[in-house]
């Protein structure tokens, strides 16, 4: 697991795992519930109020988790509420180093950086370290896109 920590109170989760069996909010709430516990406990974070978060599920990559705080509770400051929303997405790797994709098929390029889809690639050990990670709908991100390749 890989967490972000970023300054608008949002937290960003990899969980290099397609983490839940299910697509019922009930249950998918409640193993959010168990990493909002593990987040407080075993990293120190702070966390009460209403948070939305945004669940990114890709086969291949894992479960990618948005964690935004929308409002603090005045009366309750440790209590949690989760407003959930699941999105099956495309992901993406970005880098400013075109010699990284260049045996990939499909490379894309929006003036500063190349993209890949994370489908082309059959090991991820190699690059995961020298990339950035982008989710989202693939025609949102693809329609501004220079393809090189």
């Amino acid at each position: 697991m890989k967490i972000k920590i970023l300054e608008d109170e949002k937290i960003v989760l990899y969980l290099y795992d397609y983490f839940f069996n299910t697509l019922e909010k009930d249950q998918i709430t409640k193993e959010i519930k168990k990493i909002f516990l593990k987040l407080i406990k075993y990293y120190e974070i702070e966390m009460g109020g209403i948070y939305e978060v945004f669940v990114y599920e890709n086969k291949k990559y894992g479960t990618i988790l948005e964690i935004i705080k929308k409002e603090q509770l005045l009366f309750h400051p440790d209590l949690i509420d989760i407003k959930l929303k699941i999105f099956n997405i495309s992901i993406y790797l970005k880098s400013c180093d075109y010699f990284l994709f260049k045996e990939y098929q499909n490379v894309y390029f929006d003036g500063k950086y190349f993209y890949i889809d994370i489908e082309e690639v059959s090991n991820l050990l190699p690059l995961i370290e020298w990339v950035d990670i982008c989710y989202l709908k693939k025609n949102d991100f693809l329609n501004d896109m220079l393809k090189i390749k």
